[in-house]
């Protein structure tokens, strides 16, 4: 897993979680959000690329 930063025009920092697989790159995190902005307020969970809700995303991710 890949930890990717982002700079947004508004100068805050979008950290990303990551995974490679088959040449395409799928946010994927199963310790925590996959992308978080702590200025913008944003905790988005995704597994293999997609995104769930965090209830759901604590369901699934387990079996990850």
């Amino acid at each position: 897993m890949t930890q990717y930063i982002k700079e947004e025009k508004d100068g805050s920092i979008t950290k990303g979680h990551a995974d490679t697989s088959s040449g395409v790159l799928k946010l994927h995190n199963t310790k925590g959000p996959a992308l978080v902005n702590k200025e913008q307020k944003i905790k988005d969970y995704y597994l293999y690329g997609i995104k769930l809700t965090k209830e759901v995303w604590e369901k699934k991710r387990k079996f990850s």
